[in-house]
């Protein structure tokens, strides 16, 4: 604690910025400043920051908690929780708290055509695990499944991708807004003892992990997936065989039934729909289930709630504990922030965090790319194989590698 003290009492001369902007993304400066955007608005915090990193989950609340109260025991009310949470509670974090921060609530996300960026071209394309060791972990968890070990578990897989330059990160953050219209945009500054070089973690997020505002919450759980078609026919067909699936409904229903379990406690009431409904990314179509809550008590912050529902079966599994230790045993890479969470908590304890997907790390000419699928009774290998590629296609647009990537 007195390290967080230390860096916080280092900082706190810092001047928050009020210079308004109409497009707070243009003053973005990578490796040093946290994006972070929806429908409704933007966010840009910038340095000087005060680490709020932990460990472990468990002691990562009370270390946020503790500099926060430390700020304002000092006069200090005016300042910002922001960046990502890891999936592993036992990896670092990124969170920062700062007092230079902007938010423009006119935030509109227009098309810009700019011809000066160069197309990248990929080099070199790495996926891990492998399309045999992938659909071998699915059915590994298929055979879990019939021991009746768990219900459900989230495999993942990565495309390490090597650019012939240099990755314009702002315009990659820029592109993202464009054509994720209904998306949480963000792009995080990572940087610890742990990595040898900056890197930043981009992405356009379709899933809500938790909102806060006073004493109200929401969220919108996404469980059961399938891949955008490529007529209107094919749409219409693709959605609503996903909306009867049921082994995606099971696999939904089991989401909500966590999160209600988790929820409970800190709400007066929850309103969940009896079933789900369909929403669409460029990408994808998905069962979601918008959730909304009063909380007993308006001080809770959002952190402590989202770090209550994190990980939610959507992104591990069920039961929660078991789920973790196969995908451990399963899987041959690091999730690092991948299906953690990434937002904001202000100094009244409001704030949004989202799910940590349909994203990547970028470092210079590299990137990382991560995506995953929820694994049920029923589940078919390759499909879920097939799933995962289609869920690469929102960072791979992004950097304009759309229809150029053949998987094998």
């Amino acid at each position: 604690m007195s390290n967080v003290i230390d860096q916080v009492s280092d900082k706190v001369r810092s001047v928050r910025s009020e210079k308004e902007s109409n497009n707070l993304l243009s003053q973005f400066v990578n490796n040093e400043d946290v994006y972070f955007s929806t429908t409704q608005y933007a966010l840009l915090v910038k340095p000087p920051f005060a680490a709020m990193g932990s460990t472990k989950h468990s002691t990562l609340s009370k270390s946020v908690h503790d500099g926060l109260d430390f700020l304002k025991k000092i006069g200090v009310e005016d300042c910002i929780l922001v960046g990502a949470v890891s999936f592993d509670v036992e990896h670092e974090s990124q969170l920062f708290v700062s007092r230079n921060f902007s938010f423009d609530h006119n935030h509109t996300r227009t098309y810009v055509n700019d011809n000066s960026r160069a197309p990248l071209i990929a080099k070199s394309i790495v996926e891990i695990p492998s399309k045999a060791e992938f659909k071998k972990g699915v059915e590994n968890a298929l055979s879990r499944f019939e021991r009746n070990e768990l219900q459900k578990m989230v495999l993942s897989r990565t495309l390490n991708i090597k650019f012939d330059q240099d990755i314009q990160i702002k315009k990659t953050i820029e592109t993202l807004e464009q054509t994720n219209q209904s998306g949480f945009v963000f792009g995080v500054k990572m940087f610890s003892e742990h990595l040898q070089h900056n890197q930043t973690l981009i992405g356009a997020s379709p899933e809500l992990l938790l909102s806060k505002r006073g004493n109200k919450i929401s969220a919108m759980p996404l469980a059961g997936s399938e891949p955008r078609g490529k007529t209107d026919s094919e749409e219409t067909i693709l959605s609503q065989r996903l909306l009867t699936s049921e082994k995606d409904l099971r696999e939904h229903a089991l989401v909500v039934e966590s999160i209600k379990q988790v929820l409970t406690p800190f709400c007066k009431y929850l309103n969940i729909p009896d079933s789900p409904s369909l929403i669409n990314t460029p990408t994808m179509w998905h069962l979601a289930s918008s959730i909304e809550g009063e909380l007993n008590n308006a001080d809770v912050s959002s952190l402590d709630v989202a770090l209550a529902m994190h990980p939610t079966p959507a992104v591990c599994g069920f039961p929660k504990a078991v789920a973790r230790q196969a995908i451990s045993e399963i899987e041959s890479h690091e999730r690092g922030l991948f299906t953690g969470m990434v937002g904001w908590n202000d100094a009244n304890g409001d704030g949004d965090w989202v799910v940590t997907i349909r994203c990547a790390t970028v470092e210079g000419k590299n990137a990382t790319l991560y995506a995953g699928a929820g694994i049920v009774a029923g589940s078919s290998a390759e499909k879920e194989y097939q799933e995962t590629g289609a869920k690469f296609n929102t960072m791979l647009n992004a950097f304009g590698l759309k229809g150029r990537l053949n998987e094998k």
